[in-house]
């Protein structure tokens, strides 16, 4: 089984009603979700809103010069949502949306992961359930020779590298692939680093067709 360090941002609560209010509100303005406790303190002075894009939508905060300049942007071409910083090479990606058939496993998605996150040399990769044991995740790890190396590396003062590049498993941070609630046509994977990331992974929906 492949170790990983482990980090999942909790879903936050619906956004409740001001004293102003007639009952009337837009059904999206009442489901703002909010962040996590963790997330409130990591961003000080950040602002939180939603993320759109074409078809999907996520949650994040969104921090000014003092903090950084990180923030979280849409791509649509992709569909995927990464997270940028003051300058080009912070850029990273958070969040990629594979399509599979409803009726198929996550595994259907497996050679665009491969063409995304190319193997290293001799290497087997395959998307398998979550070594440390949380329902319906997934994570692109090594097998065979290659994957026993990895474990024992882990297990060593060795530092191991990236055998399945960079969406596999690695010596630190928490790359995960989910079936996507209620999309079962939809798979996210998802990059929550090593530490508080500034957008709530659980809080992913599709854009309907009024904009919502």
């Amino acid at each position: 089984m492949r170790a990983i360090l482990t980090m999942l941002l909790a879903a936050g609560a619906l956004g409740a009603c001001s004293p102003g209010d007639t009952g009337k509100r837009d059904p999206a303005a009442v489901a703002a979700p909010e962040p996590s406790q963790a997330a409130r303190e990591t961003f000080v002075n950040c602002t939180w809103g939603e993320v759109k894009g074409a078809a999907w939508s996520l949650w994040s905060y969104a921090c000014g010069p003092a903090q950084g300049g990180e923030r979280l942007v849409a791509s649509d071409a992709e569909p995927a949502f990464y997270v940028e910083g003051a300058t080009p090479e912070s850029r990273r990606l958070a969040v990629r949306l594979f399509d599979k058939p409803a009726d198929a496993g996550i595994e259907a998605i497996l050679p665009a992961v491969q063409a995304l996150s190319p193997e290293s040399p001799g290497a087997a990769c395959a998307l398998e359930p979550d070594p440390a044991g949380r329902a319906g995740l997934y994570v692109f790890g090594p097998t065979g020779p290659v994957g026993d190396a990895w474990d024992a590396d882990l297990l060593s003062d060795t530092v191991p590298g990236m055998p399945c590049g960079p969406l596999g498993v690695g010596p630190a941070g928490d790359r995960v692939f989910k079936v996507v609630e209620g999309h079962a046509d939809t798979v996210a994977y998802v990059d929550y680093g090593s530490e508080i990331q500034i957008f709530d992974a659980a809080t992913l929906k599709a854009v309907t067709a009024d904009g919502h």
